[in-house]
């Protein structure tokens, strides 16, 4: 006799996105329960739970090395992150609903909740010969700013690297510079957060031999590094090479190479005079060469995530940029460690399901690599969690096909890869024969496109009735537009703690909310046009109905900002030249 239980008590999950396309995992918790969720969680089962959201197609992919399923599903970020109204923006909540879903199981079934937690351990033989040691110390521009003196403190490194771009940093960072002259405020071409980040530990890193790897150079690779060169010279370290690699812009010529937007199938030349960027994702090469030259520090524009800690272990240990063995071990390293806390319990945590000690002093990864063995760590005495289930949900993360993951330098086979837990915190990562297949004869490239302009209001109610003032505020709204004639593109309405996440997905609410937050959003052509939901927003203070309450941003000016959507374009690699420059 069998059960119903929700899939939470048997799996975890992970989601993000990439473009229109969000990617969720489902991981065993034990991989003895694999077969549940093989032959329960199926293409119809996940589209009967997204409901209307999932507007495209949806696929499955078998991981059965680390018990896992992985899924994509096509057209359900509306349009992409860039492009999206809804108030969830980037797909990253869409792992909660899709542990919603039943499933069934024997009726003695024990539940994750109800399970012993605790990791056992295997002990595995010492490495022995050389090692490399590579930190994490953020995954974005806005990750925290801790871990840098931490890693280089406590964590016995070689190299220390510094993630700092999604898909949308080089397209914003354009329209930045480019508003500067239309009375914008000066905006940088390289991460603003460049010398916050590097300027408190430079000197201690020549002094301990500690390299540095960052693609904050963004739009301006050198002028990035010109910056930490002066840095360095008002810190007494006159001797201090600084790399730049550059090549990734495409924007002034992207039209002109004949190109076709893999979304579409339109030629990229129709965008004309709308493309605001475009860069493709460069491999390792350039890193490898700066190295190879001696920097100390090396500043890079757009590589693959991954590259930047593929590039360090191609150095060191001698590894030809065309053994795709070889890339492929060096890009499971990258793939892991790219989005650095997310390794060590962060993005993780789940009360009761999956507890993570200590999640206010996560510790940063630590990979110590030898040729053939992978060991991850994270910085002694810190807080956090690494375990094999931490690794599978990153191992997934953001993946299409895990048997074909694409990047510049190698197509890489992650369901060749299985972890093992050797002690607290420290987790061995082995790649099976044949992970890797030759690089792609094309590489990647984001083109930013112009398409208008977006803005959005809030209005609060409380109490008894909240949710009938809220939805009479919305018809109310919806009437004053017409008498302005507001011409929008999209107009969107949300009612935030009841629909804002998962939107049309959302189950019935059992009960009338005690909050609402009612959410409007509008895309224009016109920026004159998107400023006509203030007007009509603010007013509802003293012509709405009962109890209407305002978002609490009372700060003057517009709120309207450029919408720059993205698509992809596929550049043959014979068309880019990746430049390297030591100052």
């Amino acid at each position: 006799m069998n059960k119903t239980v929700p899939l939470r008590e048997v799996a975890h999950s992970r989601s993000g996105e990439k473009g229109n396309s969000s990617m969720v995992s489902v991981i065993a918790y034990d991989a003895k329960d694999y077969d549940i969720l093989r032959d329960q969680i199926t293409v119809e089962a996940v589209r009967k739970v997204y409901g209307s959201i999932a507007r495209g197609p949806i696929h499955r992919y078998e991981v059965p090395s680390i018990g896992a399923l992985n899924f994509v599903m096509e057209e359900v970020l509306e349009g992409g992150r860039s492009r999206t109204l809804a108030f969830e923006e980037s797909g990253k909540a869409l792992s909660s609903l899709m542990l919603t879903l039943p499933v069934e199981v024997p009726s003695g079934y024990v539940g994750r909740r109800d399970r012993d937690q605790s990791h056992p351990i295997e002990t595995l033989a010492q490495p022995s010969g050389r090692s490399i040691r590579l930190g994490s110390a953020t995954a974005w521009s806005r990750d925290r700013f801790s871990a840098a003196r931490d890693l280089v403190d406590r964590g016995d490194l070689d190299y220390i690297c510094f993630e700092s771009m999604s898909e949308v940093t080089m397209s914003a960072a354009q329209v930045a510079k480019q508003d500067t002259g239309r009375g914008g405020a000066a905006a940088m071409a390289y991460d603003p957060y460049l010398v916050d980040r590097l300027g408190p530990i430079l000197k201690d890193c020549k002094e301990k031999g500690i390299r540095i790897i960052s693609n904050q150079g963004w739009l301006d690779p050198v002028g990035a590094a010109r910056r930490i060169k002066a840095l360095a010279d008002s810190l007494g370290l006159p001797g201090l090479k600084v790399a730049a690699v550059t090549g990734a812009d495409l924007t002034d010529r992207i039209a002109d190479m004949g190109l076709k937007f893999l979304e579409t199938g339109k030629p990229v030349a129709d965008a004309g005079a709308s493309i605001v960027s475009a860069e493709v994702y460069l491999g390792c090469e350039g890193i490898v060469q700066a190295l190879r030259d001696g920097a100390d520090v090396v500043l890079t524009t757009r590589v693959a995530d991954a590259c930047l800690y593929l590039g360090p272990l191609a150095f060191e240990f001698g590894w030809p940029l065309g053994n795709h063995e070889k890339m492929a071990r060096g890009m499971v390293i990258g793939h892991l460690m790219e989005c650095s806390a997310q390794l060590t319990g962060g993005y993780f945590a789940d009360p009761g399901y999956k507890d993570v000690p200590g999640l206010e002093n996560l510790g940063s990864p630590i990979a110590e690599v030898w040729d053939d063995h992978i060991r991850l760590s994270k910085v002694p005495g810190s807080g956090g969690l690494l375990t094999p289930a931490t690794c599978k949900e990153q191992l997934l993360y953001e993946v299409g096909d895990p048997a074909r993951y694409l990047a510049p330098d190698c197509v890489t086979n992650l369901g060749a890869v299985t972890f093992t837990q050797t002690a607290r915190d420290e987790v061995a990562v082995h790649i099976g024969q044949l992970a890797g297949q030759k690089r792609p004869d094309t590489l990647k490239a984001l083109v930013g496109i112009r398409e208008g302009y977006m803005t959005e209001e809030m209005v609060i109610f409380a109490g008894p009735s909240s949710l009938q003032r809220a939805k009479m505020t919305q018809d109310l709204l919806s009437k004053r537009f017409e008498a302005v004639n507001l011409k929008a593109q999209e107009l969107r309405f949300d009612y935030l703690g009841l629909n804002g996440v998962h939107r049309e997905a959302t189950p019935p609410p059992g009960q009338d909310p005690y909050e609402v937050i009612l959410r409007v959003a509008l895309k224009t052509q016109d920026p004159h046009e998107a400023e006509k939901l203030r007007k009509e927003i603010d007013p509802l203070a003293v012509n709405g109905v009962a109890g209407t309450g305002k978002w609490a941003t009372s700060a003057p000016g517009s709120r309207v900002r450029s919408v720059i959507g993205l698509s992809s374009c596929l550049v043959p690699r014979d068309c880019i030249e990746t430049q390297v420059s030591i100052l």
